[in-house]
Parts: C-alpha cells; structure tokens; sequence
C-alpha cells in the first residue's frame, strides 16, 4: 500500500537538520521506491540536505498526491550513496532512466 501511494505521489519534500540543529525543507522531483526498507531520491541542487545529511541522518520524507488531497510522511535514516560508491548504479538506475542526462550527480 504504502509502495502504490509513493507512486501515485506527485510531490515530495525532504526534511533534514543540520549538526546545529537548523532545519531544512528541500521539494524533490525525482524518487523511486528501490525496495521494502529503501526509497531512493535524487540530489538535484540539494546541497543543504546533502551536506546535512551527512552529519545527521535523520530525516522525514512528505508525499503529496495533489489530485486526491492526499499525503503521508515517512521518517528514518539516509545514506547519501555518490556516482563512485557500491551500489550507486543499481539504485539510481530507475531515476537516471527517468532523467536522462538532465541532471548530473555532484556527489
């Protein structure tokens, strides 16, 4: 269920905090679910939530389906996985396939 409503989600916002305790809202325009435990969002101008976290892991993620007026968060850890770490290729091939070459990964 909670797989379908990501899915159907036309908005998303990640929130982080940094290691001072400031928090940070960033809009995101690109996820996919990658598996039961694992949703993967693409870093497109994100530097302020890369960087926090980095230093803080915690983070909540807010999904919004517009159309139905619907919505629901998730809240746990990220890992910021760069183009040269294990594992890179296979997670964000799903978001590469949607992108194309618009967007460059920084990290």
């Amino acid at each position: 269920m909670v797989k379908q409503e990501i899915d159907r989600a036309v908005l998303c916002w990640l929130a982080t905090v940094s290691g001072d305790g400031i928090p940070n809202v960033s809009p995101k325009e690109l996820w996919r679910v990658h598996d039961d435990k694992t949703i993967v969002i693409a870093d497109i101008a994100s530097g302020g939530s890369v960087r926090n976290l980095r230093t803080t892991p915690a983070c909540c993620v807010s999904f919004v389906d517009v159309f139905r007026q619907k919505g629901f968060k998730l809240v746990g850890a990220a890992h910021v996985i760069g183009r040269k770490d294990a594992g890179f290729a296979d997670r964000s091939a799903p978001l590469r396939a949607i992108a194309g070459n618009r967007f460059l990964c920084a990290t």
